[in-house]
């Protein structure tokens, strides 16, 4: 088929910056913003979708307008001409250490989503016209019950009076969350028609919050799929296992292909603290509740400087016991929260730990994102967990008792 005028020409036949996220998928956040995709640097707005100093917010703006911005030309024009868009540059820093990166995935996932088709469909300028996504990240809102410690009034409606105490608390400055914009988009029935136009050649879904299984609307746009006979997509869930009934089981039941990542940090109590206030015996009743449905079950860990120390253990219990393979998702922001802030005496314990337990590709990827030596941030992560200890009424030392001698 001949290339239509105005379309991508003059470029080398291949590109090692190529990434086919930019071209196919739609990554959005709690507060209705869309960036190149969830891992590119967010900070400055450096992946946001913008002309300039306009943001695109899907509160406000078409996804065609949102994913045509000058932002994400610029970044799908470096891509194709062998550039690496500065918002990317953490998969290229990966890529070096020889961790296979998202963008390696990505291309894995996506085998016939070629760097040619990328050229066929983008324009001169960068714009595509005719938007048509293989793979949609939403991000519903900030509605959420829970308020993990690592997370932040951005992803969850429940953490906004904690935060604000906290900030008056502390003698250092995180981040403001006062001027978010309204989270309020996935509440709105243009928004889900604006999306299923966009759907004709979609594969995958991975539905994030807040908290997804409290957005009722998004449950109405799966039906709605269903009924268009797109029933051969993949649903990809990551849900804080607190809320789960049967109507939602029978709505998931109608796809080919469900996959549940349950977002669970540690064991008992200690999840309970790290995911406050989550109960573990509603997180297990639900656990074991999907693993006699089929679905593809794994667990989303969210490796932290609290619960670094215990992945053994949690290796154990849901790998060895269960059989479900574990994501270990690692913090980067706030930096003091990272597992990178540890003290090298305990990174050390925790490597002679895992060596008796993880196979060398686990165990270097454990050891290699946490191998930074940020210390010198320590002292921070043991006020910031001392303040909201004071605000939650807990004692990080009751739950993690291992830290107790570093703690004055």
């Amino acid at each position: 088929m001949p290339r239509s005028n105005g379309y991508m020409t003059n470029l080398k036949k291949t590109s090692d910056t190529f990434c086919p996220l930019l071209f196919q998928h739609l990554a959005t956040h709690p507060h209705g913003g869309v960036t190149h995709c969830c891992i590119a640097d967010h900070r400055n707005a450096l992946s946001s979708a913008r002309d300039n100093n306009y943001y695109y917010n899907l509160n406000t703006d078409t996804i065609y307008e949102t994913f045509n911005s000058k932002s994400f030309q610029t970044a799908r024009l470096e891509s194709l001409q062998g550039k690496k868009p500065k918002a990317c540059l953490r998969c290229f820093d990966e890529e070096e250490k020889d961790i296979e990166s998202k963008r390696l995935a990505e291309i894995k996932n996506y085998p016939e989503f070629t760097i040619d088709k990328a050229r066929y469909i983008t324009s001169n300028d960068g714009t595509i016209a005719n938007i048509q996504f293989d793979f949609i990240e939403l991000r519903l809102g900030n509605v959420c019950n829970v308020k993990c410690r690592t997370c932040n009034p951005a992803s969850s409606s429940k953490w906004y009076e904690d935060y604000d105490k906290l900030r008056k608390r502390l003698n250092f400055n995180i981040t403001d969350y006062d001027n978010i914009e309204g989270t309020n988009w996935p509440d709105k029935n243009d928004f889900w028609d604006n999306l299923f136009e966009h759907c004709s050649n979609i594969k995958t879904f991975y539905i994030n919050g807040g908290e997804p299984t409290l957005n009722k609307l998004h449950f109405k746009f799966l039906d709605k799929l269903a009924l268009a006979g797109k029933t051969n997509v993949k649903l990809w869930y990551n849900i804080n296992m607190t809320f789960l009934n049967e109507k939602i089981i029978d709505i998931w039941r109608k796809f080919d292909n469900v996959k549940i990542s349950c977002s669970i940090d540690d064991l008992e109590e200690r999840n309970h603290y790290i995911r406050y206030p989550t109960n573990w015996d509603d997180v297990m009743k639900n656990f074991l509740r999907l693993k006699k449905e089929n679905f593809e079950l794994d667990i989303t860990q969210t490796i932290s400087f609290m619960n670094y120390l215990n992945l053994d253990k949690f290796y154990d219990f849901f790998h060895n016991k269960y059989g479900v393979h574990i994501h270990h998702n690692f913090v980067y922001d706030p930096l003091f929260l990272s597992p990178s802030v540890l003290p090298e005496k305990l990174k050390n314990k925790a490597r002679k730990k895992f060596e008796n337990m993880f196979n060398k590709q686990i165990l270097d990827n454990l050891t290699i994102l946490a191998k930074d030596d940020n210390t010198k941030f320590f002292k921070r992560a043991l006020s910031y967990t001392y303040h909201l200890d004071n605000i939650r009424n807990q004692k990080f030392t009751d739950y993690f008792p291992e830290f107790s001698k570093y703690i004055k």
